[in-house]
Order: C-alpha cells, then structure tokens, then sequence
C-alpha cells in the first residue's frame, strides 16, 4: 500500500513538471520548446525511477509527439528503427540459446575447476569471480550472476557455511560486482554501453567498432577486478580455512559431453565473433573485402546465426525454437526503455530545441583551458554516483547528453572515448541494491549484509572513477 502511495505521488509530480515548466520564466537562450522538453525529461525520468520503465516509455514517445518537437516518424525510426535496438534483440535471441543448450554452464564450470582454480582457495576466489566477470562480458550480466549463484550456495552447502558467516558473504558480493565489472568490458548485449556510443554516432558520425571499444573496457575492467580481489584480500581478508578442503570434482562431473546442439550454437557464436574482430582488423589489409564486412554492422552476422539455428535440425528438432527465443529471451520492456531513451536523448539535443547551444553558451567560460582528464575524471565520478542510486541506461545517456556539447566546446576531449567512459562509468554499480537487478539479486539472497555492500561496493566505485579518469581515458583515447 506504501508503494502504491509513493507511486502515485511521484505520478503527479512527474505530471506536473510535464505539464507545468513550460509555463515558467525561460533562462536566457531558452525558449518554451526547450522548457517543454527539460519538463518532459525530468518528468519522465522520475517516472522511470519511481513509477516503471514500462508504459512510461511508451508516454515518453507519445509526448513528443502530442508536443510536435518530434515527429512520429522520426520518433519510430530513432527508437524501434534504431540499429541499438535490433543488434539488443538478435544478441538476446543467440545469448539465450547458448544458455539453453548448456554453453553457458559448461563454460562458467570451467572457470572454476580448471588447474589455475585448483591452485588453492585464493586462486579459486579469484577463477570463480573471474568467470562470472568473463560471463557477463558477453550476456546479461544478471543471466551471469544466475548461473554463478546457484554454484556458490552448492559450495556453501558443502562446506557448512551459514548465513552471516564472512566468506559467503564476500563471495557472494564478489559476484555482484564481478558482473557489473564484465557488464562494461564488452558492447555485447548491454544497451548501457551501446546508448552513448550511439548517440555519438548520431550527433557527430564518429562509429566505434565492437573490438576496438572492447579493448578499453576489457583493460579497464582487469584493472578494477584487480582492485577488487586486492580489497578482498588484505581489507576484508574472510576466514578460508574450510575452502583449502573443497574437492571441486563433483563440479566437474556436472560436464557431460558436448551435445550436437552445443557444438553447432557454440561454433556460430564464436565464427559472429570473428566476424566483428574482421571488421575491424580487414578494412587496411583488404579494403574492399573489410568495408563490405563492417557495412553488415554488429546485428546481420548475428541475425545469420539465429536463422542457421532455426533452419538446421538436430533429433528431429531446430535449434533454435524462435518463438521461445523471442519470447523468454528478449527482455521486450527493457528494449522499449532503451528505445526511449534514445528517442529523448535526440529530442534533447535538437537544434530546435536550442538546449545544447544554452549549455555551450554557459558553461564553456567555466571549462576554458580545462584539462581533459579533469574533465573526464568530474563526469566519472558524478556518472557512478548517480548510477548507483539510479537507472544506469538513464544515467548513461544524461551525462552524454549533459557533457557531449560541453566537450566539443573545450577542443581537447577525445568524443569517442568520453562516449566510452560514460558507458562504462554508467555500468559500474555496486554500493546499492537498487543500482542494478545483480545488485538487487545479491541483496535478496540474504548471504550480504547491506552495510557490507555499501562500505566495499563504495571502495570499488571510488577506485573505478580514478582508474576511469586517469588509465581508462588515455587508453580509449589512444585505442579508439
């Protein structure tokens, strides 16, 4: 009853704002159409935080339409027609076969029962967590934390562990932040990531290739993950005498042999791979041959794949079920969120509109000569502040919209990795447990205690702006 009051206050001030800024005084150099549009933004934005991020988006485009600052159109092409959009749903469809057909598993078990893990119980803390770092660099990173949660409490179990004891409990938060870790290593299937590079391609035409982003926040990410292993291991430094008997065979026997279904979803997923790493690697080697490559984009290969697995029958039956694919594998109201905000990130910034000319016109006297990397280091450490108490995709595409202009204004800021250090800044949600659904799941399980999570997710946010700011830009910039 309580949610459902603060939701339908929150419905009307949203409402209000909506409604009502249009008719307040204008700041010099804004008109009402731009009133109208920050009334919009914020309205909406409080309604995906505090209402819901299903039928709010849907009012989002409607808005915009009703107000004529877009037309329908225009607003279709810009958020369903948006190749974000269709890469999200081919690259769900693919993640959620691999996951069915037992690739998933097998490659998470493998993490942690190879001979590395088998070391002794601080080289398996660090596989396991590895692993699920390494999982949600290429999946959801909540389908990770999911495939890695139920192999902790079966060591838990094993070992006599109860809840409130230490080691569980870093464990357990280990995997949290692991996976929000691995969630920003890679563009595969993370809309947080693919929104700013999106809109910089929009608003400047400058593209970033799979591989090449994935450079940067593979190396960014192993530097945090070291930070987190390090904080685990010389400030949290839990109790592991139980582990230095776990005999992970019984983890291993779980592996049975390939099936052809494995094999064939397997083989796709990796021949997609090699096709994006192509696009980037032929274009002067084989100019002709590498520009029809990436001219397929990130989607077609993939869309390939998924016909291959539809087509292609094993015992009697496809591959690929499409319609539970579609239907159990694609999050549809995160894709229509995440089409949305893109759909209101471009009505911010439309000449029309005349918020970007305002925001250059104010604030570049105050970041005149402004070194970059003290640029870079503000936007990171505002972007993970507000991403750990708020939407990360709404996070994500606020301080892109927010500093994309600023950044053209100062001359000396390299666009294509500000867009990149947002995505990934924006992923990097690990104090609270509305900040992500890993982060909510961890919470739930009641392995970790919330002040735990606070304390340790907070150490890790704070070493994640530094290493942002000062390693991850001049590697992005260098890279990308």
């Amino acid at each position: 009853m309580k949610q459902n009051k603060t939701k339908l206050v929150m419905m009307i001030i949203s409402i209000l704002f909506i409604v009502g800024f249009p008719f307040l005084p204008a700041p010099e150099g804004l008109s009402f159409t731009s009133m109208q549009v920050i009334g919009l933004f914020i309205g909406i934005m409080l309604m995906w935080n505090f209402v819901g991020i299903d039928w709010p988006s849907f009012l989002c485009m409607a808005l915009l339409a009703v107000f004529e600052i877009m037309k329908p159109g225009d607003i279709f092409k810009s958020g369903f027609g948006n190749a974000t959009i269709a890469f999200l749903l081919v690259f769900f469809m693919l993640s959620h076969v691999l996951s069915q057909v037992g690739f998933s598993r097998r490659m998470a078990i493998w993490c942690i029962t190879n001979k590395v893990a088998r070391k002794g119980p601080w080289a398996f803390i660090i596989m396991f967590l590895f692993g699920a770092m390494f999982m949600a660099s290429f999946m959801s990173q909540t389908a990770a934390l999911l495939i890695f949660l139920p192999i902790a409490e079966q060591i838990f179990k094993e070992l006599g562990y109860t809840k409130g004891d230490r080691f569980p409990q870093m464990l357990v938060l280990g995997l949290g932040i692991a996976v929000g870790i691995g969630s920003a290593n890679t563009p595969l299937g993370h809309a947080i990531i693919l929104i700013p590079i999106q809109l910089l391609a929009e608003q400047t035409g400058l593209s970033v290739n799979i591989v090449s982003y994935s450079i940067f926040g593979i190396a960014t990410g192993v530097l945090i993950f070291l930070v987190l292993i390090l904080i685990y291991r010389f400030l949290y430094r839990p109790d592991i005498t139980k582990l230095q008997s776990y005999d992970v065979a019984s983890l291993r026997a779980e592996i049975k042999p390939m099936t052809k279904q494995e094999k064939l979803s397997s083989a796709l997923f990796v021949v997609v791979i090699l096709i994006w790493i192509l696009q980037g690697c032929l274009k002067n080697i084989l100019p002709t041959f590498g520009a029809y490559l990436a001219g397929l984009g990130n989607a077609v290969p993939v869309l390939i794949a998924i016909i291959i697995l539809c087509v292609v029958e094993i015992d009697g039956k496809p591959v690929m079920n499409f319609k539970d694919a579609a239907t159990n594998g694609v999050p549809w109201t995160a894709l229509i969120f995440n089409a949305a905000v893109l759909v209101l990130s471009g009505a911010l910034v439309l000449e029309k509109v005349g918020i970007s000319d305002f925001l250059v016109a104010k604030v570049s006297p105050l970041v005149e000569g402004m070194n970059p990397s003290i640029f870079i280091l503000v936007i990171s450490v505002l972007c993970i502040l507000c991403t750990n108490f708020s939407s990360n995709t709404v996070c994500a595409t606020v301080f892109y919209t927010i500093s994309a202009p600023i950044a053209l204004a100062m001359g000396n800021v390299n666009m294509v990795a500000l867009a990149s250090v947002i995505g990934a800044a924006a992923s990097y949600a690990f104090a609270t447990p509305p900040s992500t659904m890993p982060m909510a799941v961890v919470a739930g399980t009641g392995w970790v205690d919330v002040k735990a999570m606070f304390k340790y997710g907070g150490l890790m946010a704070i070493a994640s702006m530094l290493i942002l700011a000062f390693i991850g830009y001049p590697i992005a910039a260098a890279i990308l």
